[in-house]
Formats: C-alpha cells, structure tokens, sequence
C-alpha cells in the first residue's frame, strides 16, 4: 500500500489533492487550544468533581479522564468503546503534552488525512482534478465534520479508516480494504455498518443488473472471504491485545459481548431529547442545534466561540441525489463496476437506514455527528452526479450555500465577522 500512495503522490493531480487538506490544517490547528484547561490533569479523572475547568469539549469528559486512569494504571476503563482511538489520542498526549495540543492534534491530522481520501475516492471515477477538489470543498465546509475534526474523541480516526476502507474497496483492492475496516471497529463500534454496506455495495449490482441468484451468492462469499472475515480477525486480534494488557476480559468475544449489551441497552424515553435522522437532512428550523463547545459574552450575549453540530445544504442534498441515482440506475443497464451510483445508493440505504431503524424503531440515542459516516460519501457523489447530469448551475449554487452557510456558523469569529451579522439582523440565531 505504501508503495501504491508513493506511486499516486508523483501524479501531478494527486499532488493537487494536497492544497485543501493543508488549507484545513492551516484554519483548524490554530483552534485546537481554544479551550484551554484551568485544573491539573489531577483534578480532573473523576466525574464525581465535575469537569468545570477542565478545557474539555463535548465528549471529551468521556474519553480524556478514562485515558489519563488508564496513563496511571488502571487500564480497564472505558470499556464499553474499542481501543484504538483512545490509543491515538494516548499517544498524542505522550508526544506533546497532557494539554489540548496533546489531546486534538493527531485527531486533527486524521481529519486532513480524510478530506485527503475524499479526494482520491472521487479521482477514482473522474480521472480529472475538478470533482476531486469540488468534493473536498464541501466536506471541508460540512460544519460538523469541520467543528468535531479537533475534537479528543472517537470519530476523527474512525472516519478516516471508514473513508479508506471505501477508496480501497472501489479501487479493487479488496483484501488490502480489510485492513482500515478491522481498524475502523477498533476505533469506534458504530463502524460496524461498514460490514453489511460493503455487502449490499457489491451484490447491488447482480440485482441491478441480471437479478441472478447465483451471481449475487458469488459476489458476498468474494467480500465475506477477502474483505470481512479478515478484518474480523483484525478486529478481534487488536480487541484481544487490548484485553491482555487490560485484563479486562478473558477473551475478545466477551469484549464484544459486552460491547453490545452496553450499547443495546442505551434507549431513550423522551424523542424530543434526541436528534433523529430525518432532521439530520432537513435545514435547522424546528430546534437548536445541539451545542459542542459554546463561549456567551454577555452584554450583548453574542457567541464568538460556538462549535455547534449542525446540517448543512451538503447534508440536505440527500434529496437531489436519490432521484439522479435512481434515474441513472435506471437508464444505464448494465451498470459498470464500480459505480459510483452504485455504491453510494447501497452505502447510504445501509448506514442511513440502520441509522433510522436503530433511533425509530429501537429507540436508541443516536447523535447528529453519527451522519459523518455518511455525509463524506456525499461530498464525492454531489459534484460527480451533478456534473455528470448537466446541472453545473445547481451545483455552484449548492457550493456557493455551502460555503455561505460555513461561514455563518463558523465556530471562532472574529470580532468583525461578529459585527457583520448583527447588522444584518442575525443577532437572535443561535449561531451568532
């Protein structure tokens, strides 16, 4: 693989990839001390004390006081998540520092390294440098991907395996793809789904195409053999080390276990508490939009620091891209492999409906941000399918919105960007 990236990085258009994931370093680093703790790390491994002062962010009073136990030598906590991210974080703090520079730094660089592989996965069906940077352009201003990119939590190195796993399944390196995806679930469970959307990604096309049993059982025993069973094992090899450093259980299939029963059992009572997936691809208008890390000056009560999590027009194209696919499906039987079509419509209708199962059927909490795992693969679909279609009109539309609707919700404002929008009125919304 090393060789293969060595290879693509002497390509003149692959080396253009580079410029926007370096753009989004050059904005994001600065803000990874924007919270800046005012306790000693002592002070703050205990919840019992409560994390005020601490400089966490969001979930980061999970993850940050479990790793700083596990620093001290108690190693079996947080077990309800897999490893791997916490480890990355772990190691961050070894290189600089128990301080916010330890804690988001290489979580920041996972991020870049994703918009990094959003671009190759769209160079894989273009060919051509204009959709791969169109789709880089609008992950980098997915407001959530952008405000939890810094964060101490699972996601970032999650995403990016997640990411990989995909450009490596479509560029025919299957076997290869099973590694990132063994990675992914040591990362963060809810990769998981990547399974069965990698199942429904390659049997979608004897069912589109010849509709032939046969075909279809071929094509899933060629992913359960070179891309599933072996990231099982990478999964449960990675769970087992943990486990034996940890002795947190005498096997990796009791981790598991453990990690689903924990995970079953978190349920909600109130819907109105929680952030379903239908208002994941609808605009904001009916409720605040949960609040990550937010700074009030009050007078006159403006936020100059708010990481909010919210949907953006690249989230609510959803609604653009499902019919294009269907039409496409539709009128151009037999479909190659890969299709980008393909596997975005059999992704989406896996991660997202198990998404919308999991919260309107089961009740289980879901969160906003878990869209991240979809919406990546939508920043290489909108360009490609629009271009593709004619409707170059829409798509700078579309980008003009959402690169507008990034700056409105941008998470550290300066004081003249402050003032702008309170003359324009907007001084009651919640992102001001």
């Amino acid at each position: 693989m090393i060789k293969r990236i060595i290879s693509l990085l002497k390509e003149k258009h692959i080396l253009s990839l580079i410029i926007i994931p370096l753009i989004f370093l050059a904005i994001r680093l600065p803000m990874v001390p924007i919270a800046w703790p005012q306790k000693p790390p002592i002070d703050c491994i205990n919840p019992e004390g409560g994390f005020e002062g601490c400089g966490f962010i969001f979930d980061e009073a999970h993850y940050l006081p479990a790793i700083r136990r596990m620093m001290l030598g108690d190693r079996a906590v947080n077990l309800e998540h897999p490893p791997l991210s916490k480890a990355i974080i772990w190691l961050g703090i070894a290189v600089f520092g128990d301080n916010p520079w330890g804690w988001r730094t290489l979580n920041t660089f996972f991020s870049a390294l994703t918009l990094f592989i959003v671009g190759l996965t769209a160079y894989r069906f273009t060919k051509s440098l204009r959709i791969p940077l169109l789709a880089q352009a609008f992950f980098l201003t997915d407001v959530t991907f952008f405000n939890i990119s810094g964060f101490a939590i699972l996601d970032p190195p999650a995403l990016f395996f997640i990411a990989l796993t995909i450009y490596l399944y479509v560029s025919g390196r299957w076997l290869l793809s099973s590694i990132p995806l063994g990675l992914a679930m040591l990362s963060k469970s809810s990769s998981i789904l990547l399974i069965p959307a990698l199942l429904g990604m390659e049997i979608a096309y004897p069912i589109i195409n010849s509709g032939r049993i046969s075909d279809l059982i071929d094509k899933a025993r060629k992913v359960i053999r070179l891309i599933i069973i072996p990231s099982l094992v990478i999964f449960l090899v990675g769970l087992g080390v943990y486990d034996v450093w940890s002795g947190a259980f005498p096997t990796p299939i009791h981790h598991l276990e453990f990690i689903l029963r924990y995970h079953s059992g978190l349920v909600f009572q109130d819907a109105s508490r929680v952030e379903l997936p239908l208002s994941w691809i609808l605009p904001p208008i009916t409720r605040q939009p949960p609040a990550y890390y937010v700074v009030t000056v009050t007078p006159p009560g403006w936020h100059p620091v708010a990481f909010w999590g919210v949907s953006s027009p690249l989230w609510w194209s959803i609604w653009m891209l499902i019919p294009l696919t269907y039409i496409f499906l539709k009128n151009n039987r037999p479909i190659p492999n890969p299709s980008l079509e393909a596997v975005f419509l059999a992704y989406f209708t896996v991660t997202y409906g198990s998404f919308l199962i999991l919260g309107y059927i089961y009740h289980r909490w879901i969160y906003l941000f878990y869209f991240l795992q979809v919406s990546f693969l939508i920043a290489v679909a909108l360009p490609y399918m629009l271009s593709k279609s004619g409707y170059d009109l829409i798509l700078k539309v579309t980008l003009a919105l959402q690169i507008l609707w990034f700056i409105m919700w941008f998470p550290v404002k300066p004081e003249w960007l402050l003032d702008l929008m309170l003359s324009l009125g907007l001084g009651e919304v919640p992102w001001i």
